[in-house]
């Protein structure tokens, strides 16, 4: 059997779980995620879940194919609600919008004693706001690019942030000098010409001049982070 290859953003999700993990993999894609994972030796078990029935049946082929059906237990739920803190100390969320993640996270208050590795495809700010309003602490951000688009993904635990977070941070993310994230100053780039787009957009229109103000600070904030990073890969 060859090797279960992973999309540039699976991939980095799988990097990061831990070895001996037990792994809840919601929203599953074909459980392409643990199967790898099994199949490396990282985990023995995993628990894959999804609201509708069709992806955990095409998980379970996924699993049968390389062998590692009895490995994973597949459950149709609304995101955590059938997997408890004794089955599961890593979780993965991915390819979800920020704010259904959220609400995921907060019918389960026992994901602050885990390893969450989430990828939001939408409402980063809601979402990070979220979560530091609500007892996790961002440890880590990582841009992937996958095709033309970049993506983000946070790797979080239970805990408080020691300092609020700017508009531009909520925006994408904190930074720190000398983090491997190679992506992350095209990343930057790319959500800047995003808000000089909006921005423009907002001057042709009628909007009140508080939205505007908060939008140009929002820019100023991205370009300062722009160009602080581009100092510390100097």
């Amino acid at each position: 059997m060859n090797k279960l290859e992973l999309s540039p953003r699976l991939a980095a999700i799988a990097a990061q779980v831990p070895q001996g993990a037990r792994l809840a993999d919601v929203g599953t894609d074909h459980a392409y995620l643990p199967v790898c994972l099994l199949l490396e030796g990282i985990i023995s078990q995993a628990v894959a879940s999804d609201v509708n029935e069709g992806p955990l049946q095409r998980g379970r082929e996924t699993a049968r194919i390389y062998g590692v059906e009895e490995q994973i237990a597949f459950r149709c739920c609304d995101g955590l609600a059938g997997i408890g803190p004794d089955q599961a100390d890593t979780v993965a969320i991915c390819g979800m919008g920020g704010e259904l993640i959220a609400r995921i996270l907060g019918q389960a208050p026992w994901t602050k004693t885990a390893l969450l590795l989430l990828q939001p495809m939408s409402s980063q700010p809601e979402l990070r706001r979220w979560l530091l309003d609500n007892g996790y602490l961002i440890r880590q951000e990582r841009v992937v690019k996958e095709g033309e688009k970049y993506y983000v993904i946070l790797t979080i635990t239970g805990g408080e942030n020691a300092t609020p977070y700017t508009p531009a941070e909520l925006w994408v993310g904190r930074q720190n000098p000398g983090e491997d994230n190679p992506h992350r100053k095209a990343y930057l780039a790319d959500q800047i010409r995003r808000r000089e787009r909006a921005l423009a957009g907002m001057k042709q229109g009628s909007v009140n001049q508080e939205a505007l103000a908060r939008e140009e600070a929002l820019l100023a904030g991205l370009r300062a982070m722009e160009k602080e990073w581009s100092a510390w890969q100097r």
